[in-house]
């Protein structure tokens, strides 16, 4: 057959033709560029599209030993039209396997998609809550550094120009000041579409134990602020995203912080471990103090695979040795690291006051974990052996509590806690809490006789000494008490007042012989003289007592016991607690807000919630209850004394359903997690609960100062906030009182 020269380059023509329209149907491309993600772990290599098909290759860098899974709901979204194209298979593997990272830390994975129109230039890539968005089909990633804009780096040198000057030493007089700091700053790579606009800072009083929890507002531009309400320098901790950092800050100061989104997707994958911020960026008079405080970590070991393993293995003098060890380690890790660097002796007091308190700090936790075990399986050999008094007694250089520099780390509201609960006092509050009774001249029944209250006769039978008592079986009796206190509670209250009860003036002498004691012991044991941290010890009790012994025995305690402290902060502090506690007020004056109504409110003092998103987002849930009293449960399915708490009050709950006058009302966020959240309110039988985003709920611990849960509210039926720590426990006691508010 001839063909024509014609022809042939016809058929050449439309072979090349075909060839090329093929190759324009298929895309390929390397490294796509990116414009932000959510994940530290999932990474996309390669795109490949064709007119059947998506193929895309996940590079995962992991944990070596843990692993990662894809699922049936991870999809591509096409960023202009918004539409899915959904997965259909994972290459060598299937749906929901485990695929476990191999030593190298990272591995391969390619995916199916539905294909993609042709005229699709960016995607998102949408796994679970894991999202890389706005990923490039015509661009390859590169290397870019990313700038601060010289907008917000003016923003954030106004602002610390107006910052006071740093402390210049920790024995300083102004150490202890009430005084507002400031952080301000900017997250390198920051995108709204990363699903949060708030930071969280847990701060408190350690004086006091007064929580101020603080949230950081985050800009859509990727800068934030925050005031901080501060009385001495201190090392705390920032939350953004459920990764955090620490970052030293005092009083008057303005703090300039350059945060780097990198940082925290580093965070997200070496999730096994705290990571370490390594590209913080420091502004302002305290820049040089952070750069020399963040320069050098500790060694602390492991908490599960070491300090855990130890304390039920080792004999209280071995884990001793062991810490002393650990000790010595971070202290010639400190030496070293000041012979190669020129720091400021402030920093240096600040290292060593450190290395210190994490020793000390382990050995009282070590104590504290091991009667916890002890409690749980009484047969343990090793957790049966009693402490000797010289493991307390070796802490004696370890404990450089009563100076400032040991205050500022954030090491010392743990020591100080452990120190002020520590056994070595369990005798002293036994017999403190035994001499605050005394014998009484009457019995009960005798005082019933004697205010003329007639009894029913089962009742006198009950009451009688228990030589004359009727054989009575237990569970009459357990039923007769529990009659006779529903029935006689005041006048039972009257009786241990005016019988049992110590005098106020015998109470308090008591209770300042019991902190002789204390100050005693923690010379013998611990070699801690009677100075800063006795003083701290017993201010940071004053909240709680005040409200426990009364105003009478309060007054008389404070009185003497101010006189011997010798801080004159500390002992303004405890006065602020004592008028907070127990306000003056004149004869012809009422604590009252004028503009609240008083046929509506129950308590005289209420918080007044200010204006912003968190007091918008609160009043969207409680407003449409209004009329009704509410007791608010701020929880998480994660908390176990909330779950605990939850679970107690489920048939008090039934008791009171549909109630008129009040209501309970529930707030978690997404920590609490499905299925497990469905699952515990049906459960429980919850209504009125709600989950809020991350940002809504720091808005609400910063409002209502908590940084624990779980935490109770009670609102009156106007809306006020009346009580902004509700004991929940005492709900069948303090729900009459509250009621008959409104008779």
């Amino acid at each position: 057959m001839k063909i024509s020269i014609h022809s042939l380059t016809f058929f050449v023509f439309l072979f090349v033709s075909n060839f090329c329209n093929g190759q324009e149907k298929v895309r390929v491309i390397e490294n796509p560029d990116y414009e932000v993600t959510t994940s530290g772990i999932t990474y996309i290599q390669r795109i490949e599209t064709t007119p059947e098909e998506t193929r895309v290759t996940i590079h995962s860098k992991f944990i070596p030993g843990w692993w990662v899974n894809f699922t049936k709901d991870i999809y591509l979204r096409d960023a202009a039209t918004d539409k899915k194209y959904m997965i259909k298979e994972v290459i060598d593997a299937k749906f929901d396997e485990k695929l476990w990272t191999p030593d190298s830390g990272e591995q391969f994975n390619e995916l199916i998609f539905e294909p993609l129109p042709a005229s699709t230039q960016t995607i998102d890539y949408v796994d679970a809550s894991n999202t890389i968005f706005g990923v490039s089909l015509t661009k390859s990633s590169s290397e870019t550094t990313k700038e601060v804009p010289s907008d917000v780096m003016n923003w954030i040198q106004d602002e610390i120009a107006q910052s006071d000057p740093a402390l210049k030493r920790f024995d300083s007089d102004n150490f202890f000041n009430r005084k507002m700091a400031r952080i301000v700053g900017y997250i390198k790579g920051y995108d709204p579409r990363l699903g949060f606009e708030t930071g969280m800072i847990y701060i408190g009083n350690e004086l006091t134990r007064e929580e101020y929890p603080t949230v950081v507002e985050i800009a859509p531009d990727g800068r934030f602020e925050a005031e901080i309400p501060l009385i001495h320098p201190v090392e705390t901790y920032m939350v953004i995203n459920e990764k955090g950092f620490t970052y030293y800050l005092e009083p008057g100061t303005t703090l300039g912080l350059i945060l780097d989104w990198g940082d925290f997707l580093l965070a997200d994958r070496y999730r096994n471990r705290r990571y370490e911020f390594e590209n913080i960026e420091y502004q302002g008079p305290l820049a040089k103090m952070n750069r020399e405080l963040n320069a050098f970590s500790p060694l602390r070991p492991d908490y599960r695979e070491e300090f855990q393993k130890w304390v039920g293995t080792l004999a209280p003098l071995d884990f001793q040795s062991k810490i002393f060890n650990l000790y010595t380690q971070n202290e010639d890790k400190l030496n070293i690291f000041l012979s190669e660097n020129s720091i400021s002796k402030k920093a240096k007091d600040f290292h060593r006051a450190n290395i210190k308190l994490i020793a000390s700090t382990y050995m009282f936790n070590y104590i504290h974990r091991r009667d916890y075990l002890k409690r749980k399986d009484t047969t343990h050999a090793i957790l049966q052996l009693e402490v000797p008094d010289s493991y307390y007694e070796s802490m004696q250089t370890l404990l450089p509590v009563n100076q400032t520099a040991a205050l500022a780390t954030n090491q010392y509201s743990t020591l100080i806690n452990r120190l002020e609960y520590t056994n070595v006092f369990s005798k002293v509050e036994h017999d403190s809490q035994l001499s605050r009774f005394r014998e009484p001249e009457r019995t009960i029944l005798e005082y019933f006789e004697e205010e003329g209250i007639a009894l029913e006769e089962k009742y006198k039978n009950f009451l009688k000494p228990n030589d004359k008592k009727s054989k009575l079986d237990s569970l009459e009796r357990i039923k007769l008490a529990k009659e006779f206190n529903e029935k006689y509670k005041t006048e039972s209250q009257a009786y241990f007042k005016k019988y049992v009860e110590a005098p106020p003036e015998d109470k308090a002498q008591v209770v300042l012989d019991k902190w002789k004691q204390k100050d005693s012991l923690l010379v013998h044991f611990f070699g801690v003289e009677k100075d800063l941290a006795s003083d701290i010890i017993k201010v940071r009790s004053l909240k709680f007592f005040f409200d426990f012994w009364g105003k009478e025995t309060s007054e008389l305690v404070w009185a003497s016991l101010k006189e011997n402290i010798g801080n004159p902060f500390l002992k303004a502090e405890g006065q602020r607690i004592y008028e907070q506690t127990y306000p003056q007020v004149s004869d012809n004056e009422m604590i009252v807000d004028a503009d609240i109504p008083t046929a509506e409110t129950f308590k005289e003092n209420t918080l007044i919630l200010p204006e912003g998103k968190g007091t918008t987002a609160f009043r969207n849930i409680t407003d449409p209850f209004k009329d009704k009293i509410l007791f608010i449960d701020f929880w998480a399915t994660w908390c176990g004394p909330c779950i605990g708490t939850i679970e107690r009050m489920k048939e008090t709950r039934k008791k009171y359903k549909d109630n008129p006058n009040f209501e309970f009302i529930f707030i978690t966020d997404e920590s609490s997690t499905s299925p497990k959240y469905e699952d515990f309110i049906k459960e429980q039988e919850l209504e009125n609960v709600y989950r809020v985003d991350q940002s809504t709920y720091q808005r609400f611990r910063d409002l209502f100062s908590f940084n624990g849960i779980p935490q109770y509210i009670v609102l009156d039926k106007a809306g006020n906030v009346v009580d902004a720590d509700f004991q929940m426990h005492a709900f069948d006691l303090e729900l009459p009182k509250i009621l008959g508010k409104y008779k």
